[in-house]
Protein backbone atom coordinates (compact mmCIF):
# COMPACT_ATOMS: atom_id res chain seq x y z
CA UNK A 1 0.00 0.00 0.00
CA UNK A 2 1.40 3.54 -0.92
CA UNK A 3 1.34 6.26 1.30
CA UNK A 4 -1.09 4.48 3.91
CA UNK A 5 -2.59 7.24 6.52
CA UNK A 6 -1.87 4.48 9.21
CA UNK A 7 1.35 2.49 9.69
CA UNK A 8 2.34 -0.46 12.04
CA UNK A 9 5.72 -1.63 11.81
CA UNK A 10 6.73 -4.82 14.12
CA UNK A 11 5.29 -2.36 17.21
CA UNK A 12 5.13 -4.78 20.28
CA UNK A 13 4.00 -3.05 24.14
CA UNK A 14 5.10 -4.54 27.25
CA UNK A 15 4.19 -3.36 30.74
CA UNK A 16 5.25 -4.95 34.12
CA UNK A 17 3.10 -7.05 36.22
CA UNK A 18 3.38 -6.87 40.00
CA UNK A 19 1.72 -9.60 41.96
CA UNK A 20 1.92 -7.86 45.23
CA UNK A 21 1.54 -3.91 45.24
CA UNK A 22 4.76 -3.95 47.52
CA UNK A 23 6.52 -5.06 45.06
CA UNK A 24 6.42 -2.34 43.10
CA UNK A 25 8.38 -0.09 45.79
CA UNK A 26 11.01 -2.81 46.63
CA UNK A 27 11.90 -2.84 42.75
CA UNK A 28 12.24 0.40 42.90
CA UNK A 29 13.94 1.57 46.01
CA UNK A 30 16.51 -1.71 44.61
CA UNK A 31 17.31 0.02 41.20
CA UNK A 32 15.85 -2.64 39.81
CA UNK A 33 18.38 -5.07 41.31
CA UNK A 34 15.71 -7.07 42.90
CA UNK A 35 12.53 -8.06 41.09
CA UNK A 36 9.30 -8.29 41.81
CA UNK A 37 7.11 -7.88 38.31
CA UNK A 38 6.76 -10.09 35.61
CA UNK A 39 6.70 -9.01 31.96
CA UNK A 40 2.93 -8.77 30.19
CA UNK A 41 3.17 -8.32 26.49
CA UNK A 42 0.01 -6.73 25.30
CA UNK A 43 1.13 -6.51 21.96
CA UNK A 44 3.56 -8.87 19.85
CA UNK A 45 5.49 -7.18 16.22
CA UNK A 46 2.14 -6.20 15.03
CA UNK A 47 2.86 -4.99 11.04
CA UNK A 48 -0.46 -3.31 9.44
CA UNK A 49 -1.34 -0.49 6.87
CA UNK A 50 -4.37 1.17 6.76
CA UNK A 51 -4.96 3.60 3.78
CA UNK A 52 -7.08 6.77 3.36
CA UNK A 53 -11.11 6.30 3.34
CA UNK A 54 -10.74 3.11 4.65
CA UNK A 55 -12.64 1.91 7.75
CA UNK A 56 -11.05 -0.67 9.42
CA UNK A 57 -12.81 -2.79 12.40
CA UNK A 58 -10.94 -4.32 14.59
CA UNK A 59 -12.16 -7.54 16.66
CA UNK A 60 -10.58 -9.58 19.43
CA UNK A 61 -11.56 -11.14 22.91
CA UNK A 62 -11.47 -9.35 26.34
CA UNK A 63 -7.42 -8.23 26.99
CA UNK A 64 -6.43 -8.93 23.14
CA UNK A 65 -4.95 -5.85 23.00
CA UNK A 66 -7.53 -3.64 21.04
CA UNK A 67 -7.55 -0.87 22.93
CA UNK A 68 -3.76 -0.47 23.66
CA UNK A 69 -3.28 -0.49 19.82
CA UNK A 70 -5.44 2.22 19.44
CA UNK A 71 -3.92 4.33 22.15
CA UNK A 72 -0.69 3.60 20.44
CA UNK A 73 -2.08 4.99 17.10
CA UNK A 74 -3.69 8.19 19.12
CA UNK A 75 0.23 8.93 20.69
CA UNK A 76 -1.36 8.69 24.40
CA UNK A 77 1.25 5.49 24.28
CA UNK A 78 4.59 5.03 23.15
CA UNK A 79 5.37 1.66 21.70
CA UNK A 80 8.45 -0.86 23.89
CA UNK A 81 9.53 -1.22 19.99
CA UNK A 82 8.71 -1.04 16.99
CA UNK A 83 7.33 2.62 15.17
CA UNK A 84 3.91 4.19 14.14
CA UNK A 85 3.16 6.45 11.92
CA UNK A 86 0.47 8.76 11.25
CA UNK A 87 -0.84 11.41 8.68
CA UNK A 88 -4.01 13.72 9.21
CA UNK A 89 -6.14 15.04 12.24
CA UNK A 90 -6.28 12.03 15.06
CA UNK A 91 -9.70 12.15 16.97
CA UNK A 92 -10.54 9.54 19.72
CA UNK A 93 -12.75 8.38 21.79
CA UNK A 94 -10.76 5.42 23.42
CA UNK A 95 -12.57 5.29 26.78
CA UNK A 96 -15.62 6.43 28.29
CA UNK A 97 -15.55 10.11 29.38
CA UNK A 98 -11.61 10.00 28.59
CA UNK A 99 -10.31 13.29 28.64
CA UNK A 100 -13.38 14.94 30.28
CA UNK A 101 -13.33 17.09 33.64
CA UNK A 102 -15.85 15.87 35.55
CA UNK A 103 -16.45 19.46 37.17
CA UNK A 104 -17.16 21.12 34.03
CA UNK A 105 -20.34 21.26 32.02
CA UNK A 106 -20.86 19.09 28.90
CA UNK A 107 -20.59 22.73 26.75
CA UNK A 108 -17.31 23.37 28.94
CA UNK A 109 -15.96 19.82 27.66
CA UNK A 110 -16.92 19.75 24.40
CA UNK A 111 -15.55 23.34 23.64
CA UNK A 112 -11.94 22.58 25.66
CA UNK A 113 -11.76 19.25 23.53
CA UNK A 114 -12.17 21.44 20.35
CA UNK A 115 -8.92 23.58 21.36
CA UNK A 116 -6.97 20.55 22.47
CA UNK A 117 -7.22 19.74 18.64
CA UNK A 118 -6.38 22.88 16.97
CA UNK A 119 -10.18 24.55 16.46
CA UNK A 120 -9.92 27.56 17.06
CA UNK A 121 -12.69 29.50 19.88
CA UNK A 122 -14.39 31.03 17.00
CA UNK A 123 -15.12 27.85 14.87
CA UNK A 124 -15.85 25.85 17.72
CA UNK A 125 -18.82 28.00 18.79
CA UNK A 126 -20.13 27.66 15.15
CA UNK A 127 -20.21 23.90 15.07
CA UNK A 128 -21.15 23.61 18.61
CA UNK A 129 -25.10 23.95 17.62
CA UNK A 130 -24.28 20.51 15.50
CA UNK A 131 -22.13 19.09 18.27
CA UNK A 132 -25.17 20.26 20.74
CA UNK A 133 -27.79 18.51 18.51
CA UNK A 134 -26.35 15.58 17.78
CA UNK A 135 -25.69 14.67 22.08
CA UNK A 136 -28.96 15.51 22.44
CA UNK A 137 -28.48 16.08 26.01
CA UNK A 138 -30.99 18.94 26.73
CA UNK A 139 -30.40 21.19 29.96
CA UNK A 140 -27.73 18.61 30.62
CA UNK A 141 -25.36 19.96 28.28
CA UNK A 142 -24.94 23.00 30.88
CA UNK A 143 -24.48 20.71 34.22
CA UNK A 144 -21.42 18.57 35.05
CA UNK A 145 -20.22 15.96 33.40
CA UNK A 146 -19.69 13.79 36.85
CA UNK A 147 -23.57 14.00 37.15
CA UNK A 148 -23.82 12.32 33.42
CA UNK A 149 -24.80 8.65 32.97
CA UNK A 150 -22.40 6.28 30.98
CA UNK A 151 -24.58 6.82 27.79
CA UNK A 152 -24.78 10.32 28.94
CA UNK A 153 -21.25 10.94 28.38
CA UNK A 154 -20.61 8.53 25.43
CA UNK A 155 -23.09 10.82 23.54
CA UNK A 156 -21.35 13.98 24.40
CA UNK A 157 -18.00 12.34 23.76
CA UNK A 158 -18.98 10.74 20.28
CA UNK A 159 -20.24 13.78 19.22
CA UNK A 160 -17.69 15.89 19.53
CA UNK A 161 -15.04 13.41 18.00
CA UNK A 162 -17.17 13.45 15.01
CA UNK A 163 -17.77 17.38 14.58
CA UNK A 164 -14.24 18.49 14.43
CA UNK A 165 -13.61 17.31 10.85
CA UNK A 166 -11.18 14.55 12.02
CA UNK A 167 -9.24 12.40 8.93
CA UNK A 168 -8.14 10.13 11.64
CA UNK A 169 -11.16 8.46 13.97
CA UNK A 170 -10.01 6.22 16.76
CA UNK A 171 -13.26 4.73 18.34
CA UNK A 172 -13.34 2.10 21.15
CA UNK A 173 -16.90 0.42 22.02
CA UNK A 174 -18.51 3.97 22.17
CA UNK A 175 -21.84 2.67 20.91
CA UNK A 176 -21.86 -0.21 23.35
CA UNK A 177 -23.50 1.57 26.25
CA UNK A 178 -25.93 3.90 23.72
CA UNK A 179 -29.97 3.44 22.78
CA UNK A 180 -30.49 1.72 19.50
CA UNK A 181 -31.22 5.33 17.80
CA UNK A 182 -27.72 6.85 18.94
CA UNK A 183 -26.61 3.24 17.44
CA UNK A 184 -27.75 4.09 14.47
CA UNK A 185 -27.18 7.44 13.92
CA UNK A 186 -23.57 7.11 15.37
CA UNK A 187 -22.95 4.53 12.45
CA UNK A 188 -24.41 6.73 9.96
CA UNK A 189 -22.37 9.65 11.21
CA UNK A 190 -19.36 7.36 10.94
CA UNK A 191 -20.51 6.52 7.19
CA UNK A 192 -20.40 10.45 6.04
CA UNK A 193 -17.07 10.90 7.66
CA UNK A 194 -15.93 7.84 5.26
CA UNK A 195 -17.38 9.75 2.20
CA UNK A 196 -15.22 12.90 2.86
CA UNK A 197 -12.24 10.85 2.90
CA UNK A 198 -11.69 9.78 7.13
CA UNK A 199 -9.85 6.85 8.09
CA UNK A 200 -11.65 4.72 10.76
CA UNK A 201 -10.62 2.40 13.46
CA UNK A 202 -13.33 1.14 15.17
CA UNK A 203 -13.31 -1.20 17.88
CA UNK A 204 -16.70 -3.52 18.48
CA UNK A 205 -17.74 -6.79 20.05
CA UNK A 206 -20.71 -6.58 18.07
CA UNK A 207 -19.96 -8.14 14.70
CA UNK A 208 -22.95 -6.96 12.97
CA UNK A 209 -22.26 -2.91 13.43
CA UNK A 210 -18.69 -4.32 11.92
CA UNK A 211 -20.05 -5.93 8.98
CA UNK A 212 -22.53 -2.75 8.84
CA UNK A 213 -20.36 -0.50 8.52
CA UNK A 214 -16.34 -1.32 7.90
CA UNK A 215 -14.39 -2.13 4.60
CA UNK A 216 -11.49 -4.21 5.98
CA UNK A 217 -11.32 -5.37 9.57
CA UNK A 218 -9.00 -6.83 11.60
CA UNK A 219 -8.16 -9.25 14.23
CA UNK A 220 -6.44 -9.31 17.48
CA UNK A 221 -5.79 -12.53 19.67
CA UNK A 222 -3.54 -12.60 22.79
CA UNK A 223 -1.40 -9.47 21.29
CA UNK A 224 -1.02 -10.99 18.08
CA UNK A 225 -2.73 -9.95 14.81
CA UNK A 226 -3.95 -13.17 13.42
CA UNK A 227 -5.91 -12.19 10.72
CA UNK A 228 -6.23 -8.82 8.16
CA UNK A 229 -8.44 -8.38 5.34
CA UNK A 230 -12.22 -8.44 3.84
CA UNK A 231 -14.54 -7.91 6.57
CA UNK A 232 -17.02 -10.86 6.65
CA UNK A 233 -13.90 -13.44 6.27
CA UNK A 234 -12.41 -12.11 9.35
CA UNK A 235 -15.67 -11.77 11.04
CA UNK A 236 -16.59 -15.33 10.54
CA UNK A 237 -12.68 -16.21 11.75
CA UNK A 238 -13.37 -14.01 14.56
CA UNK A 239 -17.19 -15.91 15.63
CA UNK A 240 -14.89 -19.59 14.69
CA UNK A 241 -12.15 -18.29 17.68
CA UNK A 242 -15.27 -17.26 20.34
CA UNK A 243 -16.55 -21.27 19.21
CA UNK A 244 -13.60 -23.02 20.00
CA UNK A 245 -13.21 -20.65 23.04
CA UNK A 246 -16.15 -21.98 24.01
CA UNK A 247 -15.63 -25.43 23.63
CA UNK A 248 -12.43 -26.14 25.45
CA UNK A 249 -8.83 -24.86 25.18
CA UNK A 250 -7.51 -27.42 23.56
CA UNK A 251 -9.89 -26.66 20.38
CA UNK A 252 -8.99 -22.74 20.27
CA UNK A 253 -5.21 -24.06 20.19
CA UNK A 254 -6.23 -26.14 17.81
CA UNK A 255 -8.13 -23.56 15.84
CA UNK A 256 -5.59 -21.20 15.91
CA UNK A 257 -2.98 -23.79 14.61
CA UNK A 258 -4.78 -24.17 11.11
CA UNK A 259 -5.29 -20.93 10.86
CA UNK A 260 -1.72 -20.29 10.48
CA UNK A 261 -1.60 -22.59 7.50
CA UNK A 262 -2.39 -21.54 3.74
CA UNK A 263 -5.60 -19.98 3.74
CA UNK A 264 -8.03 -21.48 1.14
CA UNK A 265 -10.26 -18.48 0.86
CA UNK A 266 -7.63 -16.76 -0.98
CA UNK A 267 -8.42 -18.62 -3.51
CA UNK A 268 -10.68 -17.49 -6.61
CA UNK A 269 -12.30 -20.90 -7.31
CA UNK A 270 -13.56 -20.55 -3.51
CA UNK A 271 -16.38 -18.74 -4.25
CA UNK A 272 -17.39 -21.08 -6.61
CA UNK A 273 -16.61 -24.45 -4.73
CA UNK A 274 -17.10 -23.76 -1.12
CA UNK A 275 -16.37 -27.33 -0.42
CA UNK A 276 -12.86 -25.63 -0.44
CA UNK A 277 -14.21 -23.80 3.06
CA UNK A 278 -13.89 -27.10 5.14
CA UNK A 279 -11.60 -25.27 7.42
CA UNK A 280 -14.30 -22.66 8.35
CA UNK A 281 -15.85 -25.31 9.89
CA UNK A 282 -15.82 -25.99 13.63
CA UNK A 283 -17.55 -27.04 16.70
CA UNK A 284 -16.99 -30.21 19.43
CA UNK A 285 -18.36 -32.77 16.40
CA UNK A 286 -20.91 -34.41 18.33
CA UNK A 287 -23.33 -33.61 15.08
CA UNK A 288 -21.98 -33.27 11.87
CA UNK A 289 -23.62 -30.99 9.17
CA UNK A 290 -23.11 -33.66 6.52
CA UNK A 291 -24.44 -31.40 3.36
CA UNK A 292 -26.30 -28.32 2.52
CA UNK A 293 -27.83 -27.72 -0.80
CA UNK A 294 -29.85 -25.30 -2.30
CA UNK A 295 -33.10 -26.21 -3.98
CA UNK A 296 -35.41 -24.36 -5.97
CA UNK A 297 -39.25 -24.20 -5.91
CA UNK A 298 -39.35 -27.86 -7.53
CA UNK A 299 -36.81 -29.36 -5.17
CA UNK A 300 -34.24 -29.81 -7.27
CA UNK A 301 -30.71 -28.11 -6.83
CA UNK A 302 -29.75 -25.15 -8.00
CA UNK A 303 -27.02 -22.25 -8.31
CA UNK A 304 -29.42 -19.89 -9.33
CA UNK A 305 -32.85 -18.70 -8.31
CA UNK A 306 -35.41 -17.20 -9.66
CA UNK A 307 -37.18 -14.16 -8.21
CA UNK A 308 -40.34 -14.02 -6.22
CA UNK A 309 -40.06 -17.59 -6.38
CA UNK A 310 -39.49 -20.34 -3.51
CA UNK A 311 -36.56 -22.08 -2.42
CA UNK A 312 -35.36 -24.86 0.25
CA UNK A 313 -32.08 -24.69 2.06
CA UNK A 314 -32.01 -28.55 2.52
CA UNK A 315 -28.70 -29.46 6.20
CA UNK A 316 -28.38 -33.33 6.22
CA UNK A 317 -27.41 -34.03 9.65
CA UNK A 318 -25.31 -36.99 10.98
CA UNK A 319 -25.64 -37.63 14.74
CA UNK A 320 -22.64 -39.11 16.71
CA UNK A 321 -23.91 -39.04 20.32
CA UNK A 322 -27.45 -38.72 21.69
CA UNK A 323 -28.70 -34.96 21.44
CA UNK A 324 -31.88 -33.50 22.47
CA UNK A 325 -32.99 -30.14 22.38
CA UNK A 326 -30.97 -29.81 18.80
CA UNK A 327 -31.14 -25.97 17.43
CA UNK A 328 -30.25 -25.83 13.98
CA UNK A 329 -29.34 -22.74 12.28
CA UNK A 330 -29.24 -21.57 8.86
CA UNK A 331 -28.04 -17.69 8.01
CA UNK A 332 -28.15 -16.10 4.73
CA UNK A 333 -25.09 -13.72 3.67
CA UNK A 334 -24.72 -10.88 0.63
CA UNK A 335 -21.67 -10.91 -1.30
CA UNK A 336 -20.34 -7.93 1.26
CA UNK A 337 -20.86 -10.90 4.23
CA UNK A 338 -24.16 -9.10 6.00
CA UNK A 339 -26.39 -11.37 7.78
CA UNK A 340 -29.62 -11.13 5.66
CA UNK A 341 -31.43 -13.53 7.02
CA UNK A 342 -31.19 -15.77 9.48
CA UNK A 343 -33.87 -18.72 11.55
CA UNK A 344 -33.51 -21.81 13.26
CA UNK A 345 -35.79 -25.00 13.49
CA UNK A 346 -37.10 -23.91 16.87
CA UNK A 347 -38.38 -20.69 15.62
CA UNK A 348 -40.40 -22.17 12.94
CA UNK A 349 -41.47 -24.91 15.76
CA UNK A 350 -39.98 -27.70 14.40
CA UNK A 351 -38.20 -29.36 17.44
CA UNK A 352 -35.67 -32.38 16.42
CA UNK A 353 -36.27 -34.13 19.71
CA UNK A 354 -33.90 -36.95 21.12
CA UNK A 355 -31.53 -38.32 18.30
CA UNK A 356 -29.96 -41.26 18.80
CA UNK A 357 -25.77 -42.12 18.22
CA UNK A 358 -25.72 -42.82 14.34
CA UNK A 359 -29.25 -41.25 13.06
CA UNK A 360 -29.45 -39.25 10.28
CA UNK A 361 -31.89 -36.42 9.78
CA UNK A 362 -32.44 -34.38 6.76
CA UNK A 363 -34.41 -30.39 7.48
CA UNK A 364 -35.79 -27.94 5.03
CA UNK A 365 -36.57 -24.61 5.66
CA UNK A 366 -38.69 -23.49 2.28
CA UNK A 367 -39.20 -19.32 2.03
CA UNK A 368 -39.98 -16.65 -0.39
CA UNK A 369 -36.29 -15.03 -0.72
CA UNK A 370 -37.79 -11.59 -1.28
CA UNK A 371 -34.37 -9.87 -1.73
CA UNK A 372 -32.00 -7.70 -3.80
CA UNK A 373 -30.85 -10.14 -6.82
CA UNK A 374 -27.15 -11.25 -6.27
CA UNK A 375 -24.80 -13.83 -5.12
CA UNK A 376 -25.80 -15.24 -1.44
CA UNK A 377 -23.75 -17.48 0.63
CA UNK A 378 -25.81 -20.01 3.29
CA UNK A 379 -24.33 -20.96 6.57
CA UNK A 380 -25.34 -23.25 8.90
CA UNK A 381 -24.48 -24.16 12.77
CA UNK A 382 -25.93 -26.71 15.09
CA UNK A 383 -25.88 -26.27 19.13
CA UNK A 384 -27.89 -27.47 22.34
CA UNK A 385 -28.96 -25.14 25.17
CA UNK A 386 -28.20 -23.48 27.26
CA UNK A 387 -24.71 -22.43 25.40
CA UNK A 388 -26.07 -21.83 21.57
CA UNK A 389 -22.61 -20.36 21.08
CA UNK A 390 -20.96 -23.25 21.93
CA UNK A 391 -21.21 -25.18 18.40
CA UNK A 392 -21.32 -29.13 17.72
CA UNK A 393 -21.16 -28.01 14.12
CA UNK A 394 -20.80 -24.85 12.31
CA UNK A 395 -19.94 -24.48 9.00
CA UNK A 396 -20.02 -20.67 7.86
CA UNK A 397 -19.99 -20.71 4.07
CA UNK A 398 -21.91 -24.43 3.08
CA UNK A 399 -23.32 -23.74 0.34
CA UNK A 400 -24.02 -20.48 -2.66
CA UNK A 401 -26.43 -19.35 -4.60
CA UNK A 402 -27.79 -16.28 -6.73
CA UNK A 403 -31.02 -14.43 -6.92
CA UNK A 404 -31.76 -13.69 -10.77
CA UNK A 405 -32.05 -9.98 -12.31
CA UNK A 406 -35.91 -9.42 -12.37
CA UNK A 407 -36.96 -9.22 -16.12
CA UNK A 408 -40.62 -7.96 -16.01
CA UNK A 409 -40.17 -5.44 -13.52
CA UNK A 410 -37.70 -3.49 -11.07
CA UNK A 411 -35.12 -4.93 -9.06
CA UNK A 412 -35.82 -3.99 -5.45
CA UNK A 413 -33.80 -0.77 -4.44
CA UNK A 414 -32.44 -2.14 -1.25
CA UNK A 415 -31.34 -5.27 0.86
CA UNK A 416 -35.16 -7.00 0.60
CA UNK A 417 -38.38 -6.15 -0.05
CA UNK A 418 -41.29 -5.63 2.30
CA UNK A 419 -44.68 -6.33 0.74
CA UNK A 420 -46.82 -2.95 1.27
CA UNK A 421 -49.90 -1.55 1.21
CA UNK A 422 -50.48 1.90 0.09
CA UNK A 423 -53.45 4.51 0.52
CA UNK A 424 -54.22 7.33 -0.81
CA UNK A 425 -56.74 9.82 0.16
CA UNK A 426 -57.90 13.17 0.22
CA UNK A 427 -56.75 15.17 3.45
CA UNK A 428 -60.01 16.49 4.07
CA UNK A 429 -61.73 13.27 3.98
CA UNK A 430 -61.79 11.01 7.14
CA UNK A 431 -59.13 8.03 6.83
CA UNK A 432 -61.14 4.98 5.88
Amino acid sequence: MTNPVISLENVSKRYKIFPRARGRLIEAASFGKVRRSHDFWALRDISMNVGKGVSLGLLGRNGAGKSTMLQLVAGVLQPTSGAVSTRGRISALLQLGAGFNPEFTGRENAMMNGLLLGIDRREMRRRFEEIEAFADLGEFMDQPVKQYSSGMRSRLGFSVAVNVDPEILLVDEALSVGDGVFRHMGIQKMKDLQSTGATVIFVSHSTVQIKNFCTEAALIHEGRLVSHGPTSETVDFYEALLSSASSDKEGLAEFLRESDEEDPLAAPEFRRDPSLAKRRRHGSGEVEIENVEVLDERRRRAELIAPDTSMTVRVHLGFKEVTRGGILRITLRNQTGLDVYSTTNILEGKPLGRREAGERAIMDFTFRPSLHHGPYSVGAAFSVPPNREAYLDRIDVAAAFEIDRPKDRHAYGGLAHLPAEVSLFDPEEPEA
